[in-house]
């Protein structure tokens, strides 16, 4: 209706109301109605290729915007109270009541895929292409907190003598792969799928391959409990209690920056084109960050707890190919 009273058609404002993600933001919400009903043992959502899931599991964190998001919303709302009798076109409280209802939503949402009872299994190809994705994808996921507990290797050639020198070049080539794949995502469980001869169509089919790909291990269980984010703390005698912020990263070049930004208690962290805000543990509001280093696949961030004065003792160290920033 919006767009309607100013001057758009029908058929222009329908498309214009259908909001970009919001097809992914229902799929979700779908997912997580679904997981709490407890009809299930287990819901599987199959998602499309690996750029668009990754726009997909974002969307939750994105909307709400971290504390400073929720923060301007309520700013926002107040001066639209205050200068609605000068101005026609602000937002009605309606909408602010649907939009607060949607962050509400939305924060439901982003528990529901940090909670331990959510995993990720990264399905791939032994090829070239599909590795280095599988490998970005990796990083994303361990970046935004979420639980991987498993990566399926798909369509593996058959090693048999009666395929002749055709086939005997693509399954030398992904031999290769297959170790490259072992060397990248181990200590992470990988289970491989040999090509059939038939396409798998019916349970029967389904039962034989899930057998032959996951043997005595439950496809249904959490198979791998790593966690991606955890604080450690420790104290030297007579210092300030310190704490290390560690978020596992894997797959980050060594000419690749990493760029902190602290506002408040957000913290956001910047990996080449992907960025992620992340809420404070509430123990390090009062602490200045410090030394950060990024080492075997892990970033540290330490935080030290500000002396009586409120100014730390500390200066932040960072490495070559990072640098931070103080909101």
């Amino acid at each position: 209706s919006t767009y309607s009273n100013r001057g758009v058609e029908r058929s222009t404002a329908a498309e214009l109301a259908n909001q970009p993600g919001l097809d992914e933001i229902l799929a979700l919400q779908r997912m997580m109605s679904e997981a709490q009903s407890g009809r299930w043992d287990a819901i599987i959502l199959d998602t499309a290729p690996t750029g668009n899931t990754l726009r997909l599991l974002a969307y939750p964190e994105l909307i709400i915007g971290g504390d400073v998001g929720k923060k301007f919303f309520r700013v926002y709302r107040g001066l639209a109270n205050v200068a609605r009798p000068f101005r026609r076109d602000l937002p009605e409280d309606r909408f602010f009541d649907e939009v607060g209802t949607l962050l509400e939503k939305m924060e439901q949402l982003a528990n529901f895929l940090l909670s331990p009872d959510v995993s990720i299994r990264l399905v791939l190809n032994p090829e070239k292409l599909p590795l280095l994705e599988t490998r970005r994808a990796y990083t994303f996921i361990n970046l935004y907190g979420l639980m991987l507990d498993a990566v399926m290797v798909n369509k593996i050639l058959p090693r048999r003598a009666d395929l002749g020198p055709y086939f005997d070049y693509w399954v030398s080539l992904q031999r290769g792969y297959l170790a490259e794949i072992d060397t990248s995502f181990t200590p992470t469980p990988i289970f491989r799928t040999v090509l059939q001869e038939g396409e798998p169509i019916g349970v029967t089919a389904l039962e034989a391959i899930a057998r032959a790909t996951f043997g005595e291990s439950d496809p249904g269980a959490m198979l791998f409990e790593e966690r991606p984010i955890w604080l450690d703390q420790w104290n030297d005698e007579g210092e300030p209690g310190l704490f290390d912020l560690c978020l596992r990263l894997p797959f980050i070049g060594s000419k690749e920056a990493i760029e902190l930004t602290r506002n408040g208690p957000d913290l956001t962290i910047t990996v080449g084109r992907l960025q992620r805000t992340i809420a404070l543990p509430r123990i390090l509001y009062e602490c200045t960050l410090g030394q950060y280093r990024y080492d075997d696949g892990v970033l540290r961030l330490e935080f030290c707890e500000n002396p009586g004065d409120g100014q730390s003792e500390r200066t932040p160290k960072p490495a070559d190919n990072m640098r931070v920033e103080a909101a």
